[in-house]
């Protein structure tokens, strides 16, 4: 079964949409740390790294959630599986997520 990878949980945010997907992973729960020799953000970057361990582009999807930070911290780790993704972007008109289908070569953006 593909998984829905969140990548920030934010505890307000309902993802039972997201199930209908995969099974959802939360990746974190925590915020980056400012601090330039930050301890925090090498455990939270080694534990998000952990969790991304088996994901699979051709299956699973990304969820964008919580902090744009994270976010970017993800995509650069899942970068090294490849470069074809599917994000599910969330649409608050329609209270659904929508798949997106991204080639971040741009080979093929709709692929």
């Amino acid at each position: 079964m593909p998984k829905v990878y969140v990548t920030q949980e934010v505890p307000t945010a309902n993802y039972h949409p997201a199930e209908k997907y995969g099974d959802v992973v939360f990746l974190c729960t925590t915020e980056v740390s400012g601090a330039t020799a930050s301890l925090h953000n090498v455990k939270l970057i080694n534990s998000i790294r952990e969790r991304l361990k088996l994901f699979n582009p051709a299956d699973d999807f990304i969820a964008p959630s919580g902090s744009p930070i994270i976010s970017c911290i993800v995509m650069a780790i899942v970068r090294e599986k490849g470069s074809k993704f599917t994000f599910l972007k969330w649409n608050n008109r329609d209270f659904a997520y929508t798949p997106i289908k991204v080639d971040l070569l741009g080979e093929d953006n709709v692929y």
